[in-house]
């Protein structure tokens, strides 16, 4: 009987044993089986690693266009200058005019220039500054303000010529001269042009310097009284507002600091030979404020009242047909022709033009396209073709 029971024990035991090695067996054959897949995936075919590489460099080229919109976004941002606050001054895109001066016309006047002349005072602050020949090679300077409230003293004045007149009448202005030649005279009358005369004797509007008279000739000492300027329009009875088709910018005009350039053709030093070695203009570029410094005939061009050198941030050379007639005094075509426009340390060719010498010049590419110019004060050179002109 206990035989029976110790081999009934070990029987039992034995298939307990052998359950559980069947058991563990069936384990691992399952544990093998789910771990065959994750092998598998582990070491990619030839396919499979091409389209991960495809996903990788997906998954980068859109990191780097991110990055890259990102900085384009950024670099837009900081670029944009906001519209500074004021009234846009229409001569030079900066917006820095008179509540006073909104829709009002500026004031135009004669410089003399003449060695003997120098140095002027009251010139600085004009907004544009033209510069022509008259005659024996000499230059006059016509001085643009744009803001009529805001026009100093200033010295010394001379006598009209005709394109002067001519281009006042374009800038829709109020002419202030020293009586003129025959033409000049004649020309002002013909265009009905609004003046200041100081030929005249009006005592409000012009005087000798007393500082002047010990030193210089007499039709040196002329001097304009531009702070008696606005409210004397309307005394004189002329017409104060401006022409609607002078009511907009003279020139698609950046906003102000953001001085770019149209070219990469560099200018950084120009020279005008307006009579070869005798009457010259040079305008040096000065990065540092985006301006162009002027010099008359080798010496600093400066404003003796401010002690200031004269400049510019743009510059316009305008070319034309010069001729002299029977009078002996010169005539320039004021309707138009070709020259180049500088600023930024840069130049482009144009061409300008008006339609009569009511209208504003018109500037563009030589193909006709409009062009964008930064905000600021002119010098325009008016030349013929024959000119010297270096640009460098």
């Amino acid at each position: 009987m206990k035989s029976f029971r110790r081999i009934t024990a070990i029987l039992l035991a034995s298939v307990l044993i052998a359950g559980m090695f069947l058991t563990s067996c069936m384990k691992k054959d399952e544990t093998a089986e789910t771990s065959e897949p994750a092998a598998e995936s582990s070491v990619p075919t030839e396919s499979s690693k091409e389209e991960s590489s495809k996903a990788e460099s997906s998954k980068a080229e859109s990191s780097k266009t991110a990055e890259s919109s990102k900085e384009e976004s950024s670099q837009e941002e900081s670029s944009q200058i906001p519209v500074p606050e004021g009234n846009m001054n229409l001569l030079t895109g900066l917006y820095n005019l008179s509540d006073e001066a909104v829709g009002k016309r500026p004031v135009a006047i004669m410089i003399n220039n003449h060695f003997d002349s120098l140095p002027q005072y009251g010139i600085a602050g004009a907004d544009v500054m033209m510069e022509m020949l008259v005659e024996h090679g000499i230059t006059r300077m016509l001085a643009i303000f744009g803001d009529n409230t805001e026009i100093p003293n200033v010295c010394s004045v001379r006598s009209c010529r005709p394109y002067y007149a001519e281009f006042a009448c374009g800038f829709d202005a109020i002419y202030v001269h020293v009586g003129g030649s025959k033409a000049g005279n004649a020309m002002i009358a013909s265009l009905g042009l609004a003046d200041f005369d100081g030929q005249k004797g009006d005592y409000n509007m012009f005087d000798r310097d007393p500082n002047r008279l010990p030193y210089y000739a007499l039709e040196h000492t002329m001097y304009f009284k531009g702070e008696n300027a606005w409210w004397e329009i309307s005394n004189y009875g002329y017409r104060e507002e401006l022409r609607e088709t002078h009511a907009t910018p003279w020139f698609n005009f950046r906003l102000p600091d953001d001085y770019q350039s149209n070219t990469t053709d560099k200018a950084e030093h120009i020279r005008i030979d307006f009579s070869e070695d005798y009457y010259y203009t040079d305008l040096e570029y000065h990065p540092e404020d985006h301006k162009y410094y002027k010099f008359h005939s080798g010496e600093i061009h400066y404003d003796q009242s401010t002690g200031e050198q004269l400049a510019y941030t743009n510059v316009l050379i305008l070319q034309s047909d010069e001729y002299y007639s029977s009078d002996g005094y010169r005539h320039i075509d004021t309707m138009g022709g070709e020259g180049y426009y500088i600023s930024n340390g840069t130049y482009e060719p144009i061409k300008w033009s008006r339609e009569s010498e009511y209208d504003r010049i018109e500037v563009t590419s030589p193909d006709g396209k409009e062009i964008t110019m930064n905000a600021g004060t002119f010098y325009i050179g008016v030349i013929d073709y024959e000119t010297p002109l270096v640009i460098e």
